[in-house]
């Protein structure tokens, strides 16, 4: 049994709709089970979801600034949050419990986080632990009911972190593909912009997820036979405990499409 977790921030007390929470289930995702009759014990309120069980826990603290002030100050989906985020003062775990590969445990964390954000008007935000990402309100629901239906919304499940090195090298990581059943990527080499090697980080994790392929060691990617980027098996440069797929520049390009060679 998998479980797969997150974490709803809220500005207030207000109680969750759970009518709401199941008609936005419904109304967004067709091809889901429909939601069990919930049951309430003390602070939590579980049912179940086809064959998952879905537990809601509200806590009456936030969560600790402790945990959220990294996320914050590198996140790019909000750009408010150290402020906003702060001042949030209670929030629900969401845990979903599911005999499910790591893509469809997120794909229904996903779908009933966005539920939750829905049936609550004081919700802010999510905290995506996987990823150690924030995400608004506003956006997560978007992503969740625009994106989920046609493939992985790598940017609520992913993040891409970057930062110059040196005045001519940028250096990159990812959090998130990890608990997507992917080693993640990292750079300490790439002669491009920050903006331009964020976007490479999300085109290759999309292209991961998308295809469900891994990408060997010792293969190179790249635009076409000018630009060489190699991917090599290694330890990692940023504390990932894990083996990671760190991309080698051999004959870069200012382009940023790419393709496997």
């Amino acid at each position: 049994m998998a479980i797969g977790i997150s974490m709803v921030m809220l500005s207030d007390g207000e109680p969750l709709d759970d009518r709401a929470l199941s008609s936005f289930l419904r109304d967004n995702y067709p091809d889901l089970p429909a939601s069990g009759a919930t049951e309430t014990r003390g602070s939590t309120l579980s049912f179940r979801l086809g064959q998952a069980d879905v537990i809601l826990g509200n806590m009456s603290a936030p969560i600790p600034w402790l945990d959220l002030e990294g996320p914050c100050s590198t996140s790019i989906l909000w750009r408010k949050s150290a402020t906003e985020v702060r001042a949030h003062r209670r929030h629900i775990i969401v845990t979903v419990s599911a005999n499910a590969d790591p893509l469809e445990l997120s794909r229904l964390l996903t779908q009933v986080t966005a539920a939750v954000l829905s049936a609550c008007p004081n919700a802010i935000g999510v905290y995506w632990g996987n990823a150690t990402l924030v995400v608004p309100k506003a956006l997560f629901i978007e992503f969740a009911a625009k994106i989920l239906p046609k493939g992985p919304p790598v940017h609520i499940w992913v993040d891409a972190r970057v930062g110059r090195q040196s005045e001519k090298e940028v250096a990159g990581f990812t959090t998130g593909l990890d608990a997507l059943g992917h080693m993640e990527l990292e750079t300490l080499s790439s002669p491009e912009e920050p903006g331009a090697l964020r976007e490479r980080l999300y085109l290759i994790a999309d292209y991961l997820l998308t295809s469900g392929r891994t990408i060997a060691d010792g293969d190179t990617i790249g635009e076409d036979a000018g630009e060489k980027i190699r991917i090599i098996y290694s330890d990692s440069a940023f504390g990932v405990k894990t083996k990671v797929m760190r991309l080698v520049y051999e004959k870069p390009s200012a382009k940023s499409k790419w393709k496997l060679w």
